[in-house]
């Protein structure tokens, strides 16, 4: 069975690869040697009829030899194939069943290869035909005969009319099938490009925070290694800390990546505003001395996310600080509205350098902290105090979940 169907598919296979212009003249030829034999077989026998002659000849190959062209210009065929007929029965000639079975050969493609338009015309061409062939046909035919052939050439006429609306619609639904699946890959790319925008912005938060602190409390240490031993240990105990969160963090970001459980659930990231303490006393000793106040009540649900993203918003202001203030202490207000939460981070040290985010539209981690308050509808104003200093102030609405 196996071997039967490949046998069969390799059959459909080659038949979709011939030339259908190639089929349509051997079957023109076909029916123009099957006409031409009826008329061999009745010669002298034909009573009321007229005797075939070679205009008679003439006819019956204009009803069969237009089936070559019938792809091309299909109501053009149609046309002449009916005419002939029709004239061929009306000027005496008794009728060849190969010429009216190329006529209605021809009526399918004419129905099935055209427009609706076309499709109607060569419904009326075949149907006025059919009428003029039985009334001037001298075999005095029944009306059943007169009937069944006209149902025979409505029906396929109806069944081109079919093909064709299947063909369309199969176009149409080929054609959605193709936006849509266009559609998945332009959205496919989207998310990539967008994963690959929350990853950047998670390395560039969590490990440039630690970076940033390892190096300024590891130039401390060196300073004070001769002369304040103790201090320069604090230094390096304080790098190990955060050397160690650093590693855990970056372990769940490959989580992430790999798509393991760990790093699929969002929980796993560990940080939120309960932590901003921890935060502080981190850049505290590196040498930003950071207080902490916190105004209103936090709500009894925090959406994960927005949790997340205001912890990355203040390690984020607060690691600018640290590397561009100079000697300077911040200060970290978080805010818990009824709606939103409201977060400022102010320093009053020398400002952003021209080396850092200028006048606070550019820079990386600024872009970013923009773009973990736009994620929730919520805004970032970020620039220089009149008297002196930075401040970056964020609002994120809590929305419906909150």
């Amino acid at each position: 069975m196996t071997a039967l169907g490949g046998r069969t598919a390799d059959l459909f296979e080659r038949g979709r690869r011939v030339n259908p212009h190639a089929v349509d003249a051997f079957l023109a030829l076909a029916f123009t040697v099957a006409a031409l034999w009826t008329v061999a077989e009745r010669v002298g026998e034909h009573g009321a009829y007229r005797s075939d002659d070679s205009f008679g000849i003439a006819l019956l190959m204009l009803q069969t030899l237009p089936i070559a062209v019938r792809s091309v210009t299909p109501v053009a065929a149609l046309a002449v194939s009916v005419a002939a007929v029709t004239l061929h029965i009306g000027v005496g000639y008794e009728g060849a069943a190969a010429g009216t079975l190329a006529a209605l050969v021809i009526v399918y493609s004419a129905a099935a290869q055209t427009d609706v338009r076309r499709g109607i015309l060569a419904g009326v061409i075949t149907g006025a035909g059919v009428i003029f062939y039985f009334v001037m046909d001298r075999g005095n035919p029944t009306p059943t005969a007169a009937v069944s052939t006209f149902a025979t050439y409505a029906a396929g006429w109806g069944l081109g009319l079919y093909v064709r609306s299947r063909r369309e619609y199969t176009s149409v639904v080929e054609e959605r099938a193709g936006l849509l699946e266009r559609e998945r890959e332009v959205r496919a790319r989207e998310a990539v490009a967008e994963e690959r925008v929350r990853i950047a912005r998670e390395l560039h938060d969590m490990v440039g925070h630690a970076m940033n602190l390892i190096v300024i409390q590891s130039g401390a240490a060196q300073r004070v290694f001769n002369t304040k031993p103790d201090l320069a240990s604090e230094s390096l105990a304080s790098i190990e800390s955060t050397s160690r969160q650093a590693l855990t963090e970056m372990e769940r970001l490959l989580g992430i990546l790999r798509g393991t459980e760990e790093g699929d659930d969002p929980s796993g990231w560990g940080h939120g505003l309960g932590e901003v303490g921890k935060l502080a006393d981190q850049v505290s000793e590196a040498g930003l001395p950071v207080e902490v106040t916190v105004e209103g009540t936090p709500p009894e649900i925090l959406p994960r996310s927005i949790d997340l993203s205001a912890y990355r918003i203040i390690q984020e202001a607060l690691t600018n600080a640290l590397k561009y203030a100079g000697p300077a202490s911040a200060h970290v207000a978080i805010r818990y509205g009824r709606d939103d939460i409201d977060l400022e981070i102010t320093d009053d040290g020398r400002g952003v350098s021209s080396g850092g985010a200028g006048d606070g539209k550019g820079g990386r981690g600024l872009v970013g902290m923009r773009e973990r308050a736009g994620l929730f509808g919520g805004e970032l104003i970020a620039g220089p105090r009149p008297e002196g200093g930075f401040r970056v102030r964020a609002r994120l609405p809590l929305g419906d979940d909150a």
